[in-house]
């Protein structure tokens, strides 16, 4: 399908593929309309993606829709979905870089968890049994669809590892009412970063939580596994569907941290944005953004101190056990022997570059190590980072 020359114009093309790719027609309430719009708007407002490229980002926002597809026809097959209870599910996040993404996986080998793997946050369905994944079209589309992402963003995977039948990130979920930092932070769109700020994600919440119901749906006696770092941002979204939830926060020094954010996400604008990406303006915004998510949780923290256990990124690297262990502990549980030696071999078998991770330099995206030593003082002391 053409790409029609405005984005303004492209709301009732974007349904009619998404529609034509699912074969389905139910995108459910329309209480992502506005996002979308707004989404829309401030990309022909800034101007930036051009040529080819609007056909790769018309081709993403489509798969945002055809989760939303997916999803409807999920609840509808599968009304019970409504009667799961999500208890004390294991929920990480921090600002991102903070080694929220090793824990993740690393937790995520103990059998008694689930999370949300990739190919399932695309195509939400109660999860089948794993044997007979390969034999999912809606699985085999996502290995083929990854191959092509990572084929086009050289260096990504070593910077945020991604498989079809991994766990990944609650944001894939979350995106699906188009409320969402995802946006900004991939296309550099200041417009709809302004109105995502002061926007509620409270719809986007309630649609997750029931996301996590369907794929769940058949593994109800296993404990939910949960990572995004935008969650220091929804935080008080996510407690009030959750109360019972154990946040595990990461912590690392912000003058490390924010570049490396910045370095990532620099991948995913220069795909969409090519020559128009502009390196020395994604620091202020994300920067800004992270000061703000981290003041949020604090107060969180605050009137929920029971619900929060710390990980410093330094003492995850220096003893990965001893951490998992410190988790483990909170949740009143002991790691299993046969699960420290997996999770022992999967350290082992990391490529030295992730294990060991390279600074990126702030000046490339507008910061100075000082300054964001400054902005964060505080949470740096807290934390003794």
């Amino acid at each position: 399908m053409a790409v029609p020359e405005k984005f303004t114009e492209a709301f009732e093309p974007l349904h009619q593929a998404a529609a034509a790719a699912a074969g389905l027609d139910d995108f459910g309430p329309p209480t992502y309309h506005e996002g979308l719009h707004q989404l829309l708007t401030a990309l022909d407002q800034d101007g930036r993606v051009a040529g080819p490229r609007r056909e790769a980002l018309f081709g993403m926002l489509t798969g945002v829709l055809v989760r939303r597809l997916y999803t409807q026809e999920g609840w509808r097959r599968n009304p019970g979905y409504r009667d799961v209870r999500i208890e004390r599910p294991l929920v990480i996040t921090g600002i991102p870089r903070t080694g929220t993404t090793a824990l993740h996986k690393l937790l995520a080998l103990d059998p008694q968890f689930q999370g949300v793997e990739r190919w399932l946050a695309i195509t939400p369905m109660p999860r089948p049994p794993r044997q007979n994944w390969s034999q999912k079209a809606e699985f085999n589309a996502c290995v083929a669809g990854l191959e092509e992402f990572l084929a086009a963003m050289p260096g990504f995977a070593d910077a945020h590892e991604m498989t079809a039948d991994s766990v990944d990130e609650c944001l894939e979920v979350l995106q699906q009412d188009f409320v969402s930092n995802t946006f900004p932070s991939q296309l550099a769109v200041p417009a709809y970063l302004h109105w995502w700020r002061e926007e509620s994600e409270t719809t986007s919440y309630q649609r997750y939580a029931d996301v996590l119901r369907l794929i769940g749906l058949d593994d109800q006696d296993r404990r939910w596994l949960l990572k995004n770092p935008g969650h220091i941002w929804g935080i008080d979204d996510l407690l009030a569907l959750f109360p019972d939830a154990l946040v595990v926060q990461t912590h690392r020094d912000p003058a490390k941290a924010m570049p490396s954010v910045c370095r990532v996400l620099e991948m995913p604008q220069s795909m969409y944005l090519g020559e128009n990406v502009r390196p020395e303006e994604i620091g202020p915004p994300e920067v800004d953004k992270w000061r703000s998510a981290v003041d949020r949780t604090e107060r969180a923290r605050r009137r929920h101190p029971d619900n929060f256990h710390d990980v410093r990124h330094a003492d995850f690297r220096a003893d990965p056990i001893a951490t998992i262990d410190s988790v483990y502990s909170k949740l009143g549980l002991s790691l299993p022997a046969d699960v420290e030696t997996t999770m022992r071999t999967w350290l082992y078998e990391q490529p030295e570059e992730r294990r060991r991770g390279a600074d990126a330099d702030p000046a490339r995206y507008g910061l100075s190590a000082a300054a964001l030593r400054e902005r964060f003082a505080d949470y740096i002391t807290t934390y003794a980072l």
